[in-house]
């Protein structure tokens, strides 16, 4: 019989608020690139990386280094980047 988080299993209810609290490192990628040693040595102050998306383009957001979800970049009221989530990506697979 598996285990189910309903109110009729108080084991996994009483450690849902403790799960709630673990901290998840969020960061959303704007494009990645991968480039040589050497090209990253050879950088300096105004050096351009091209990457693999678009302007337009959907982001990835990452929850500790796995895709979760697929949104647009936003600038909030105050200056400040944010994303809005257009996609939730499954877990399966």
């Amino acid at each position: 019989m598996s285990e189910s988080a309903t109110p009729e299993n108080p084991f996994l209810t009483e450690r849902k608020p403790r799960i709630m609290d673990i901290p998840v490192n969020v960061q959303v990628v704007l494009g990645s690139k991968r480039l040589p040693m050497a090209a990253l040595f050879n950088l300096s102050r105004g050096s351009v990386i091209e990457f693999d998306k678009k302007v337009g383009e959907p982001v990835d957001l990452m929850a500790n280094e796995r895709l979760i979800a697929r949104g647009e970049i936003q600038i909030t009221d105050d200056g400040r980047l944010s994303i809005s989530i257009t996609e939730i990506v499954s877990s399966a697979g």
